[in-house]
């Protein structure tokens, strides 16, 4: 049996209510070239993939114990 390797995808919202951010702070990182990878659908949404978001997650705690020390 073959596993596929399904990529998970968050729109602004589920991504705002997962990091527990205001959904306007995602608006900003993109308009800064701040925060995770992100991809602009041709319906104008955005769309973020969980891989992505765990990376940007994992630096940006990395970063803080760096400054921690």
């Amino acid at each position: 049996m073959k596993t596929r390797n399904a990529k998970i995808h968050l729109n602004e919202k589920s991504l705002a209510s997962y990091l527990d951010i205001p959904y306007h702070t995602l608006r900003y990182w993109r308009k800064t070239g701040q925060g995770p990878k992100f991809m602009k659908l041709l319906n104008g949404k955005v769309s973020y993939v969980k891989s992505d978001i765990d990376k940007f997650r994992d630096e940006q705690l990395k970063k803080e114990s760096i400054n921690d020390l």
